[in-house]
């Protein structure tokens, strides 16, 4: 199932839930001006991407494919809703996923004493880091359920800024008769790039005081984020779908 058919199974399952409570009058139904958020919770594994570049080693050209597996990342956010009409609010959430995780390495290194006679040089290049902070502005639906109990929708763009790490270089050692190479490492360089996309999500709201209770968000976003990497440009689609709970603030 894709991530925004999970989202959208949840929020249907949800909304089932609190159907038999949505006939509550609405003045038993709590109606907060400003609501704070803080959660951490887990994004789900981002989409791998490859990468390619070559340099000059020999009196020849190697390459190196690189490629980006995908993986989960803790997460942390930070909301502020505020209630403009009735239901109908503006709110800002932001939030930083990170990530650590491993480069697969495949190149082909030229001969030093045969012209093209290709070595094959594979290897793992572990500590590669990428940390994504999203700026989603959203427009607010809140459907209360109980005294005590609210189902708020959202949806809006995203600002997505993306820290990666990119593999630029690869060093290898050699011995006579240079039939074969062994993988050394890899050189990385840090880059930073930003893009633009949606977001869309829903967080349930349970109050157990009168100004501080819990919440359960599920929210999916997407962008694709160009990275420029000594010349050349890699497209690196960033977001997903975000789980996370924590405590609520009502004023």
């Amino acid at each position: 199932m894709t991530a925004p058919r999970v989202l959208q199974a949840w929020a249907t399952a949800a909304a089932l839930t609190l159907t038999p409570f949505l006939v509550l009058p609405a003045s038993a139904q709590p109606s907060p001006r400003v609501v704070i958020g803080l959660s951490g919770g887990i994004q789900a594994a981002a989409t791998a991407f490859s990468d390619r570049f070559e340099f000059d080693t020999n009196v020849e050209t190697a390459s190196a494919d690189v490629e980006y597996p995908a993986a989960s990342a803790a997460i942390g956010d930070v909301s502020i809703g505020v209630r403009l009409w009735k239901r109908v609010g503006a709110g800002l959430s932001v939030a930083n996923a990170t990530r650590t995780g491993s480069a697969q390495v495949d190149a082909r290194i030229p001969h030093p004493l045969f012209f093209q006679q290709q070595r094959s040089l594979t290897g793992s290049q572990a500590g590669i880091r990428s940390s994504e902070t999203g700026v989603h502005p959203q427009l607010l639906y809140t459907i209360p359920a109980a005294t005590r109990l609210a189902l708020v929708l959202s949806a809006g763009p995203s600002v997505v800024q993306l820290t990666q790490d990119v593999v630029t270089e690869v060093t290898y050692d050699e011995t006579y008769p240079f039939d074969a190479v062994t993988f050394r490492n890899a050189t990385t360089r840090r880059r930073k790039a930003s893009a633009t996309g949606f977001n869309a999500g829903v967080d349930l709201r349970w109050m157990f005081a009168r100004s501080i209770g819990l919440g359960a968000l599920v929210r999916f976003s997407r962008a694709t984020v160009d990275v420029t990497a000594d010349g050349r440009t890699v497209a690196i689609r960033v977001g997903g779908t975000q789980a996370g709970v924590g405590v609520r603030v009502i004023f």
